[in-house]
């Protein structure tokens, strides 16, 4: 088996990242962050399908220790509570992708 073990989701669907710019917006404005949108398991298997999945296939890799982006982690914008907030929907974003493709991620947290 041969494991990649520095893996990120850098195809995330489009709700997640516009989501992080809406709660960077809304902590800058000084008014509390949108509710986190809808992401379906769709969107998610499309993200990965035709992407990381295709390249993860092409270059032999079984499974991937699975992160969120880490450019996006950014963990100096805002306050506790704004790194917070994006750390679990990313996590719980990752955790997803797990419980979609078992046998191709493992997921490693934010």
């Amino acid at each position: 088996m041969i494991i990649d073990c520095h893996g990120h989701y850098t195809t995330a669907p489009v709700a997640h990242t516009d989501w992080r710019a809406r709660q960077i917006a809304a902590y800058e404005a000084g008014t509390a962050a949108p509710r986190y949108p809808v992401v379906s398991d769709d969107e998610i298997r499309e993200s990965l399908l035709g992407k990381q999945l295709r390249l993860m296939d092409y270059r032999g890799i079984d499974m991937t220790l699975f992160s969120p982006r880490a450019s996006a982690m950014a963990h100096h914008i805002g306050d506790e509570r704004v790194s917070a907030e994006w750390a679990r929907v990313s996590n719980d974003l990752v955790h997803r992708v797990t419980m979609l493709f078992p046998d191709r991620f493992a997921a490693v947290c934010q």
